[in-house]
């Protein structure tokens, strides 16, 4: 037996520059919390731009869950 480290929970991915388009949308992910399982996204819509905090992992594309990994 010996020390493990807990893994922290929240991970950055602005660096992981993960980007997805849908319905005329980009989405940047920002940032993931394993264990809510929610994401902190940048919407940009053309014109307009929004960050959602609680946009859930369920909605993602699932090439997008394979880079992730969150097991």
């Amino acid at each position: 037996m010996g020390y493990r480290p807990r893994k922290s929970p929240f991970s950055h991915l602005k660096a992981r520059n993960l980007v997805y388009s849908e319905d005329d949308q980009t989405y940047t992910l920002i940032s993931f919390n394993r264990d809510t399982m929610l994401l902190e996204v940048h919407i940009n819509d053309g014109k307009e731009t929004k960050i959602v905090t609680d946009f859930p992992f369920a909605h993602l594309p699932k090439k997008i869950k394979q880079e992730l990994n969150p097991l």
